[in-house]
């Protein structure tokens, strides 16, 4: 016990000696490059604790309303007009606001002895930015256990979805480039096997936070009803500055098991429904780093179907009624790619640019009553620019950004699923960000 209290109190003293070396740091999805202190560290002969996190504030102004979430710090896409009988756009309201809600705790857990020759880690995160409509609770961001061999890894516990990858935007909106970036942490269970410089890894994962959209509004059953995981191939490869890597991902859900069937004027009977969609989506990404790590370029594109628990704006729709008050679903699909540069380290500047495109469905659409998807089903393609400016000096970060986010918006064409006679609506956004890491 003296032993634990004594680090405790020299990790505390040690954490204000300011360190020489440059480190990575996660500012929530976002990579920033800033000199930092010692971290805090508590030894035992068991295992050895590292906590960490950062107190964030931000402050942003938009030109108009938006579709967001984390009471407009999670920031997506501007809405459509909406003009009342006195010809005025109702949502071309501009607004402002201060927030501290992404203010971020974690905690990192290593194992001092090896067990079945494995080293042995454990993290667990939180933040208080809420989730299913709440904005101030305090939810896990990740908890999950992890076996490393010298060219194998195991992982059990929710973590980033591999489509979010090691390949993501420098930015400074909590967004982290949503929503043209995959977005998710999910429950899952993860192999990874090393033989070289190439990593290649398989994931199955369940829905929690990051959700399908469906009859009953956005919601886990329709994976879970359909008894099957969500699986995720990917590979990679890792040399001199680069990385280069694919994955693919299969996802299968059941959107209703029972329905309630009219048979006469008086009486009804509820019965179960088989139904089912499968989705399939790929993804292609690259990142150069300078040996100095003050130049970072990095792309990434996909082509999906049913990627609202990405937060990727695509879904389904019904595409048949049958007889007995089932449904038959088409996928919805999309096109999404980013760009990204930054350069600097103390002082960092950036821009990044992304694209996403309605690619219609595969079979004729029922009614624009019986889409399901993350996003609006007249939305048709969406595009942004946005530089930023960053200063990182110890522990501290001060950054700005500006963001210029189109969206054409038209009519569905349920023959195609496409949206045709697009009209564009631009949201300005201004982000500043203040943060303090430990």
């Amino acid at each position: 016990m003296r032993r634990a209290v004594l680090s405790i109190a020299l990790g505390i003293l040690s954490g204000y000696a300011w360190a020489q070396d440059s480190l990575v740091v996660k500012e929530g999805e976002v990579e920033k490059k800033a000199v930092l202190a010692t971290p805090i560290e508590l030894n035992t002969k068991a295992v050895k604790f590292v906590p960490y996190g950062f107190i964030r504030n931000d402050f942003y102004y938009d030109s108009r309303e938006n579709f967001e979430t984390a009471s407009g710090l999670f920031y997506i896409i501007p809405k459509d007009n909406d003009y009342n009988a006195l010809g005025e756009d109702v949502n071309e309201v501009s607004s402002s606001r201060f927030l501290s809600i992404a203010a971020r705790l974690g905690l990192k857990v290593y194992a001092q002895q090896p067990i079945l020759g494995a080293q042995m880690m454990a993290q667990l995160e939180t933040d208080f930015a809420g989730f299913n409509g709440s904005t101030t609770m305090f939810r896990i961001r990740q908890a999950f256990a992890r076996m490393s061999w010298k060219k194998a890894d195991v992982t059990a516990g929710q973590t980033w979805h591999p489509m979010f990858g090691d390949v993501v935007p420098n930015i400074q909106s909590l967004a982290t480039g949503s929503p043209f970036q995959p977005f998710n942490r999910s429950p899952q269970i993860r192999l990874d096997w090393r033989p070289s410089n190439l990593r290649m890894y398989v994931a199955g994962l369940y829905q929690l936070q990051y959700t399908t959209w469906g009859p009953n509004g956005a919601s886990t059953e329709y994976q879970t009803n359909s008894k099957v995981p969500e699986v995720y191939f990917g590979l990679d490869w890792k040399y001199n500055g680069w990385i280069v890597g694919a994955g693919a991902d299969f996802l299968r859900i059941r959107p209703r098991v029972k329905v309630v069937q009219k048979i006469d004027e008086e009486s009804q009977l509820t019965h179960k429904v088989d139904e089912s969609l499968n989705s399939f989506s790929l993804c292609a990404f690259t990142q150069y780093t300078t040996p100095n790590k003050k130049l970072s370029v990095k792309a990434k594109t996909i082509y999906g179907e049913n990627m609202a628990h990405l937060l990727l704006l695509s879904g389904y729709g019904v595409s048949k009624e049958l007889e007995d008050g089932s449904y038959e679903y088409t996928n919805i699909k999309n096109s999404t790619s980013w760009f990204n540069i930054t350069y600097g380290d103390v002082w960092q500047v950036g821009f990044f640019a992304g694209y996403m495109k309605n690619l219609g469905s595969d079979d004729r659409l029922l009614s624009d009553k019986t889409t399901y998807i993350f996003g609006y089903n007249n939305l048709d393609y969406v595009y942004r620019l946005s530089p930023m400016v960053c200063y990182n000096i110890k522990r501290w970060s001060f950054g700005v950004e500006y963001e210029m986010t189109a969206a054409g918006y038209g009519d569905l064409n349920l023959e195609t699923g496409r949206v045709e006679n697009t009209h564009q609506v631009n949201n300005h956004r201004v982000v500043a960000v203040m943060m303090f890491n430990f």
